[in-house]
């Protein structure tokens, strides 16, 4: 596959752009090798997204970005995820089985009927979009009325912050930074696969117009907020 050096400015552009990202930045290998303190990090985000969605075995669940399947294997439901990659996709696979159908699309087009959930979560994924109002925009279409959303956000100018202080450590900022045969994190993810540089208020005047946000939870905590997870409900159309 070439290598696209440019960010992109039209979806046939992103689709590239966005394969090539995913193969660098592998969400698969960020779940399972990148540096402990970030894996303990990624654990608590995960529990904070499934205690918000709140789903039951009998309850409709799309993934819209479900990645390596990492966050999906952990939610309840009668399950479907939904990536743009190809090569994500077939390790989601390899994770889930063939009991979770997994579709191939655009979270700004979903491939779905209106109201065919009525749980759907989108876990660090608006920040690598073009658009991501659009996206919120056809989470709405496809929940139900009285269903629930659940998004996370990186915290971009703080994550930023707290990479530049551990990275300029002598020795806790090599280990910080990992690498060898694992997962090396990058300077600042809004010079790489982030097209968006996300806050919590940014993320709620995204939301406007399409659900009210109900719950909103800080990881690791809320006094270091790294990552927000939000529960949203959809507002009447």
């Amino acid at each position: 596959m070439p290598r696209v050096t440019s960010r992109p400015h039209s979806p046939t552009e992103f689709i590239a752009w966005n394969e090539e990202m995913v193969q660098r930045y592998d969400p698969d290998r960020y779940h399972t090798r990148s540096p402990l303190p970030v894996r303990l990090i990624e654990r608590l985000r995960v529990r904070a997204i499934a205690r918000l969605l709140d789903a039951r075995p009998h309850d409709r669940v799309l993934e819209v970005g479900c990645g390596g399947g990492n966050v999906l294997e952990r939610i309840a439901g009668r399950r479907v995820g939904l990536d743009l990659s190809p090569f994500i996709l077939g390790k989601a696979r390899a994770r889930l089985g063939a009991a979770v159908p997994l579709v191939r699309g655009d979270a700004t087009h979903l491939p779905f009927a209106s109201g065919s959930f009525n749980r759907l979560f989108c876990s660090e994924v608006l920040e690598h979009l073009l658009d991501p109002r659009a996206a919120l925009v056809e989470m709405r279409r496809v929940i139900r009325d009285d269903g629930v959303v659940v998004v996370s956000v990186p915290n971009e100018d703080l994550i930023n912050q707290v990479k530049r202080a551990v990275f300029a450590l002598p020795v806790v900022g090599r280990l910080a930074r990992g690498g060898g045969d694992g997962y090396q994190v990058s300077e600042k993810m809004d010079d790489e696969w982030h097209l968006h540089a996300f806050s919590r208020a940014m993320l709620e005047e995204l939301t406007v117009g399409l659900f009210r946000v109900t719950s909103a939870v800080g990881v690791p905590s809320t006094l270091v907020p790294l990552r927000w997870v939000v529960r949203l409900e959809p507002t009447a159309r």
